[in-house]
């Protein structure tokens, strides 16, 4: 009898440890740089006011309602703000109803749409130095872009993570050395499977104290500080918006959330000569002006179900279940 009790512990203790093998999360295939591409251009959308304009990307979808996630600053003043999606159709934003998360920057858009639009991945994998990303916005135009035609073209460029702050700052933490620009904040970060991992939205400025040392006047390297851009960017890790999605109404049980790390990069990204026409806009104004209005006595309902959904997980997590 003793022996069949250690046997049955044995087996017991076999059967805890196959479970703990299986759970394990599956490895993500890494992708070539222009597959990432394609996928970053369906999942980034441009974010237009009269004011300016920035970039996010849709990260859930629930009936005909999709929500996007964007960088705070891009919505923070009040504005007539359309949103543009991959192909090139425009949709009204409610400013009344956007949501900003807490203590940090950044904000959920929703748009109604019948339409049937991708929504990003996510990885809550722990990003690491030189680990490979990719960022996608729609930039502002430079004089050059101006004087070459002024069309908006969306941008994809690759870089790696180079470093993380020490304290986070707004919620930014995350350091890579990918080229942006102005317009690009609120982007995606992805990494080489072309899952979220971050938001874009600060890039680094000249210290004007160090010009101000080197003999010019305290205007001058204000004004001279703000137009050098040493080429570090900043995002936001999208571990930091899965902790705070509950308190916006965002049930995190429905996003595509990938545990697994980031695998090594695939073929390398290398921008075309030639501009994709899926990733220009030859004429923003035309293309906002049809926008495209979609009615659903749904999205009540969809609103009133996620408000419901946020308050019992909020609820669960206060009583720890």
């Amino acid at each position: 009898m003793r022996n069949h009790h250690h046997l049955a512990a044995l087996l017991t203790g076999t059967a805890i440890v196959s479970a703990i093998v299986i759970t394990l999360p599956n490895a993500a295939s890494a992708l070539p740089g222009t597959k990432v591409n394609d996928i970053a251009r369906e999942v980034t959308v441009l974010i237009r006011g009269e004011q300016g304009h920035g970039s996010g990307v849709i990260i859930q979808k629930v009936g005909n309602t999709y929500y996007v996630l964007t960088a705070e600053h891009v919505i923070r003043q009040k504005d007539n703000f359309k949103l543009v999606t991959a192909d090139k159709q425009a949709y009204e934003i409610d400013y009344s109803k956007i949501k900003r998360l807490d203590g940090v920057d950044l904000a959920i858009v929703k748009f109604t749409s019948d339409k049937n639009y991708p929504v990003a991945k996510i990885s809550n994998s722990k990003t690491t130095e030189g680990q490979d990303v990719f960022v996608s916005g729609w930039p502002s135009n430079g004089a050059v872009g101006n004087a070459a035609g002024g069309e908006l073209v969306r941008q994809f460029t690759s870089g790696s993570i180079s470093g993380f702050l020490p304290k986070s700052l707004s919620g930014y933490n995350t350091i890579y050395t990918n080229v942006t620009r102005a317009g690009m904040s609120g982007g995606p970060l992805l990494d080489t499977a072309g899952r979220l991992v971050g938001i874009h939205g600060m890039g680094d400025k000249e210290d004007a104290r160090q010009l101000i040392e080197s003999g010019l006047s305290q205007e001058t390297a204000m004004g001279l500080a703000a137009k050098i851009k040493p080429g570090f960017n900043y995002a936001i890790p999208i571990s930091t918006f899965l902790q705070k999605a509950g308190n916006v109404g965002i049930d995190t049980d429905t996003l595509q959330v990938e545990k697994s790390p980031a695998p090594e990069a695939g073929t390398a990204y290398v921008a075309s000569e030639k501009v994709d026409p899926r990733d220009k806009i030859d004429d923003i104004k035309a293309t906002l002006n049809s926008v495209r209005q979609v009615t659903n006595t749904v999205n009540n309902v969809t609103d009133t179900v996620n408000d419901t959904k946020s308050s019992i997980t909020n609820f669960r997590r206060s009583f720890g279940f």
